[in-house]
């Protein structure tokens, strides 16, 4: 009974320029797709469907990203696109240490069923990590998601970019080298899947 094509998109290239850690420990793109893994196996064994926007760890180009993503949403047009971009947030440019901390989640510009998905996911998260900063839009329905014209969030799908934690923040750093940490974001963005799933069922049932 699921009816979400999961489209997992990891961030960024092993490449790119100043996704990290200030002091090089940490690497963005690397956490990404290790999240991607771990979620694909979790997801999976509840019975969805996932596919990957970019199955390599170089950048092959955000327009790129989104015609994989429109393709494989066409290859399965009994499910319902679900984009989600698994990101670091950082507040600098990577060359020192910054305050700035927490989580937030992006949907593209305007109300759809991305700010209903997002609101799920953003409710696990404030479940599964009471202790963090997060960092709404509004703490209103629809309205917590913050909004971007991000290139990946601009498909023929719905779509989500996550931010989880700062890279140069030294704490939040060392929060994303926990492995049981890691273990509840995968958790939580699973259970926010589910919630989604659920909703689309409920809707299709009326």
């Amino acid at each position: 009974m699921k009816k979400l094509l999961i489209i997992l998109d990891p961030a960024h290239g092993e490449e790119t320029p100043g996704k990290r850690s200030p002091d090089g420990r940490h690497r963005e793109y690397k956490w990404s797709r290790e999240r991607c893994e771990q979620i694909e196996i979790l997801l999976k064994a509840y019975g969805y469907t996932v596919v990957w926007s970019n199955t390599t760890d170089k950048e092959i180009g955000l327009t790129k990203r989104v015609q994989a993503a429109n393709a494989l949403a066409k290859q399965y047009p009994d499910l319902i696109p679900l984009m989600v971009s698994l990101h670091n947030n950082a507040a600098g440019d990577g060359s020192n240490w910054m305050q700035a901390s927490g989580i937030e989640v992006f949907t593209s510009v305007g109300r759809t069923t991305s700010d209903i998905f997002a609101d799920f996911v953003l409710k696990q998260l404030k479940e599964w990590f009471p202790e963090a900063k997060h960092r709404y839009s509004k703490d209103e329905y629809l309205e917590r998601d913050k909004e971007s014209n991000f290139t990946v969030l601009t498909g023929n799908y719905s779509a989500m970019l996550v931010e989880f934690l700062f890279q140069d923040n030294k704490d939040d750093v060392a929060l994303l080298e926990d492995q049981t940490v890691n273990k509840r974001f995968e958790d939580s963005i699973v259970s926010g899947i589910e919630e989604c799933n659920n909703y689309v069922l409920t809707k299709l049932t009326k």
